[in-house]
């Protein structure tokens, strides 16, 4: 008999190890760096990425350069990313924040220029300055890449919701990119992965909304990165 089970075993543990990796490519990714103790960090929120070329159906990030499948993104859209992301964050305590708006009003036209440049050495140099101009330990910006809407109800989707971003940490010494953070998921049963259990009872055994989707990535962000200031003495 047990001659018999062993192959049915190593499909098994084969098959898990497929999903998971699956999993771990739709989870949070972070690239550890040395990331500096920040007192003091400019805000600018989330930012629309374009099609890489009429038609595309993929995005290209101008800091990473990864690609995303993607659409075009709204200012609507970005806009809830960047209050979902100050809502988690504005109470840290660890650091000051210089809020978005704060940004725009100073440097309207930076931050206009921000979102057509796609030279990432001339970008980089563009959010240094601003950091530096706060005097800011460093700037945090993300971009939108994908948001799908579930069509369907709490309990019974169509179609699931579909969110794709990522996060950057550029300190403002040097102006390089110190921490970086990618959320890229569609919602999935719990009959199609077993590994969704977690995404699953933070939405309460819900489909959720592209909203809900993108605030549980927000959340791990935030967590992480705040995560990584517990050793700095205050």
């Amino acid at each position: 008999m047990m001659k018999r089970s062993f192959p049915t075993f190593i499909l098994i543990l084969s098959l898990i190890s497929v999903v998971s990796c699956s999993f771990r490519r739709n989870e949070l990714r972070w690239e550890k760096e040395e990331i500096p103790c920040l007192k003091r960090v400019v805000i600018l929120g989330f930012r629309p990425v374009s099609p890489i070329f009429k038609g595309s159906s993929y995005v290209r990030c101008p800091i990473s350069n990864n690609t995303f499948r993607g659409e075009r993104v709204s200012k609507d859209v970005t806009t809830v990313m960047t209050n979902l992301f100050l809502k988690h964050i504005s109470n840290n305590k660890y650091f000051e924040i210089v809020m978005p708006q704060m940004v725009e009003k100073e440097f309207w036209d930076l931050y206009q220029v921000i979102d057509n440049t796609r030279k990432k050495e001339l970008l980089l140099n563009y959010l240094r300055q601003i950091g530096l101009a706060f005097d800011a330990d460093a700037v945090l910006l993300g971009y939108v890449f994908r948001w799908e809407e579930r069509v369907g109800s709490d309990f019974s989707a169509m179609k699931p919701a579909s969110v794709s971003f990522d996060l950057h940490l550029i300190e403002t010494e040097e102006g390089k990119v110190v921490w970086t953070e990618e959320f890229d998921k569609t919602q999935k049963s719990l009959s199609e992965n077993l590994l969704e259990i977690k995404t699953f009872i933070k939405g309460k055994g819900r489909w959720l909304t592209a909203k809900g989707l993108a605030e549980i990535g927000i959340a791990g962000m935030v967590k992480k990165l705040l995560k990584t200031q517990r050793k700095c003495k205050k």
